[in-house]
């Protein structure tokens, strides 16, 4: 990742270079994590979601299997919304091209 500061100016821009195999994973872990999260908050495996909930429950967490749920999707939501602000300002065609 890299800091630019334009010389006189308040406005630093950051520029972080991801390989396509990076962003995938970025892209599409959440989806798997919540499609896990779901299945054990439903009792979809009981014996897992039962393991799941003790865990939680002897590591004195706040949260019960959905909490987790709601976060992951939160954070795959706030993801998708990055991702349409930074492509937002980008033309479909390079002018003069």
């Amino acid at each position: 990742m890299t800091l630019i500061n334009h010389p006189g100016s308040w406005q630093q821009m950051t520029l972080a270079c991801l390989d396509a195999g990076i962003a995938r994973d970025i892209t599409l872990m959440p989806a798997d994590v919540r499609a896990v999260l779901d299945g054990l908050a439903a009792g979809e495996a009981p014996v897992a979601a039962r393991q799941a909930a003790a865990i939680l429950e002897d590591t004195g967490s706040p949260y019960t299997l959905g909490g987790p749920v709601g976060a992951v999707s939160e954070t795959a939501d706030m993801l998708d919304r990055a991702i349409d602000a930074a492509l937002a300002g980008i033309p479909d065609r390079i002018p003069g091209s």
